[in-house]
């Protein structure tokens, strides 16, 4: 009886555990069914690797100086594909410092470094650093690439297809080739997509040029490419490359990143690669004229431009110069710089005090009064129309319907002649001038110079109340230098990437429109302003031609231009200075002849003597840094 009692126990313990076992295994066999058709449902997501899309992106367009150097690109830039062997060591060892140390150790998940960065995100309280490997970055930007999730997508279901991919990327190729991938896809802002386009971008190099400095900056811009591009924000950039230096050196991969820092930082952040916000104007411009010229753009293409650094650097070194000197005595907060051949092709541009503040061009696209810089069409009309030089106007205060327009600093002498009444721009001249020739045959001078829509009705044009482009107004002064209007261009090419032409500046024989008498009184008016008038601050040389403009205490210019007896050297410029709004006003003697005046000498010294450039003892900063914008 207790015999046949105990068998009865252990038949019923070993039916429980035959039970429980066959339960766990049903219960496992469902979860290895279930996970196997999650993982399959997600695998068949996933995109072909011998497939991929090779672009989802809109054309680039990479604009350069006539020699061939890169100065801004737009749409998505991408460069050749660059082999992991290609590369110098230190490019490789800064991208695996920051971004995935143990590269070569694990098979796409790095659950060391993940569980790495959970609990130094829990120590600290907040998420400062990431447990993705390279692999699964190149997985994640394969299925961006593939419009198979979005950058917004934070769901479970992108990472198990995201972790899935980095298993099959690591399954399918080599490590340099995962390597390879990643380094030819990867984003590193401005468009540029891979690290040969970034490497031309941001130092105009090949990426199997790139130093150890210059490789820690394009590694440390992946964590934010806005914020340390190192054309935009080069301190930002300086502080994330010590990052990674540090992190390499902590690592063994270089000896010391200050001795690094020290040897090759000045060279990365060269006096080219902090300017280059300043040639994003000329850029804008450019773009927009070769859409002009294209229509819609549908391929990648490179444009060849008429800019010129040298003559940039000046402009933006003289205009940074006077600002600091001289930019709280005389209240302006905008400024803006032209400079063109005397054929029209523009060569520098300033457009603002910050294209990171505000990308409105005040050089091509803000219409201001020129106040007295509209006098010489006057002048030019009255010459036409049959005065002489030395022919005698009265300067006496003039009262036409109500407006009596003052003569600024001026004592009336009775009489002048037309040469003096134009040397100190005495008001009064000017409209008594108007007067006698008509405002119709005004309007007809400054039309042929470029400048339209001058009002035939109103006398306050003579002295400059009709709006004008920086950019026309110096084109049409540039007309004096040879007698043929001029139209300004910044395009000599458009090429495609593979060289096909699509455009080319056709060389074409100017239209004469100032006769040789016209041109020779018209140029000894512009010479005299600036040898004893009131342009005396821009009297560099006895090459030197130009006229001051003042719009009472909102807008002040000069405009002039260089030219030797060389035929085919000089340049026309053009500056002006004032407030984005008009209520705003500089201090009441902020006149052409003064900071516009001098900006222009400085630039001019720069650019013919570049030996005997002028010292300054502060470092150059950005236009918007000066005025503390």
């Amino acid at each position: 009886m207790g015999k046949s009692r105990n068998t009865k126990k252990r038949r019923k313990r070993k039916s429980f555990l035959s039970i429980f076992l066959k339960y766990i295994l049903y219960s496992a066999t469902c979860c290895f069914v279930a996970i196997a058709c999650i993982l399959f449902y997600f695998a068949s997501g996933l995109p072909d690797l011998q497939n991929l899309k090779t672009e989802i992106r809109s054309p680039s367009v990479t604009v350069q100086t006539y020699d061939g150097k890169i100065i801004g690109s737009y749409g998505d830039l991408y460069e050749e594909v660059v082999h992991v062997s290609e590369l110098p060591k230190h490019v490789i060892a800064a991208f695996m410092a920051v971004e995935d140390k143990r590269f070569f150790q694990h098979f796409g998940i790095d659950f060391v470094g993940l569980f790495r960065a959970v609990y130094r995100n829990y120590i600290t309280g907040k998420v400062v650093q990431g447990g993705s490997t390279i692999t699964q970055q190149l997985a994640k930007n394969i299925l961006i690439g593939e419009g198979l999730v979005t950058h917004y997508d934070r769901t479970i279901g992108r990472k198990i297809k995201e972790l899935l991919l980095a298993i099959w990327l690591e399954y399918k190729f080599t490590k340099s080739e995962v390597l390879m991938m990643y380094l030819n896809r990867v984003y590193f802002g401005a468009g540029a997509y891979g690290i040969d386009a970034a490497s031309r971008k941001y130092f105009n190099k090949s990426a199997k040029q790139l130093g150890v400095f210059e490789s820690a900056v394009l590694a440390g811009l992946l964590k934010a490419p806005s914020r340390y591009s190192p054309t935009s924000h080069p301190n930002y950039a300086h502080e994330r490359a010590m990052v990674v230096l540090n992190t390499m050196e902590e690592q063994g991969l270089i000896k010391s990143a200050k001795e690094v820092e020290a040897r090759e930082a000045t060279s990365a952040f060269s006096h080219d690669t902090k300017r280059n916000l300043g040639s994003m104007y000329f850029c804008d411009y450019v773009y927009e004229s070769a859409q002009k010229i294209l229509g819609e753009i549908t391929d990648d293409i490179v444009v060849v431009t008429t800019f010129d650094e040298k003559k940039q650097a000046a402009a933006e070194e003289a205009v940074e110069f006077y600002i600091r000197t001289e930019g709280q005595n005389y209240n302006f907060s905008q400024t803006a710089f032209i400079c063109m051949k005397r054929d029209g092709a523009i060569q520098a541009m300033i457009g603002g005090a910050s294209y990171t503040t505000t990308q409105f061009n005040r050089a091509t696209q803000a219409e201001r009064f020129p106040g007295s810089a509209f006098k010489i069409f006057v002048y030019g009309a009255a010459l036409e129309y049959g005065y002489q030089l030395d022919d005698m106007i009265q300067d006496t205060p003039v009262s036409i319907a109500g407006w009596k327009p003052g003569n600024y600093r001026w004592r009336s002498r009775g009489a002048l002649s037309i040469l003096n009444g134009f040397t100190y721009s005495v008001n009064s001249v000017c409209v008594r001038l108007a007067q006698a020739v008509g405002l119709t045959r005004v309007a007809k001078f400054a039309k042929k110079l470029g400048i339209y829509d001058v009002s035939t009705q109103d006398l306050s044009v003579a002295l400059g109340t009709t709006p004008v482009t920086l950019k026309d107004l110096t084109a049409a002064y540039a007309s004096f230098m040879d007698g043929m209007a001029v139209w300004t261009y910044c395009i000599t090419e458009i090429r495609t990437k593979s060289g096909k032409i699509l455009y080319q500046k056709k060389q074409e024989a100017g239209t004469i429109v100032l006769d040789d008498e016209l041109l020779r009184n018209c140029r000894e008016l512009l010479r005299s302003v600036v040898h004893r008038g009131s342009g005396r601050r821009a009297n560099v040389n006895k090459y030197i031609y130009g006229k001051t403009g003042t719009n009472g205490s909102t807008d002040a210019c000069f405009i002039g231009f260089y030219d030797p007896d060389e035929e085919d050297d000089g340049c026309a410029c053009g500056i002006w200075i004032g407030h984005d709004v008009n209520k705003q006003k500089m201090r009441a003697d902020s006149t052409g002849g003064r900071v516009p005046a001098m900006i222009f000498a400085r630039f001019m010294r720069t650019v013919l003597h570049p030996e005997q450039r002028p010292a300054t003892t502060d470092q150059p900063k950005g236009l918007g840094q000066l005025l503390g914008l």
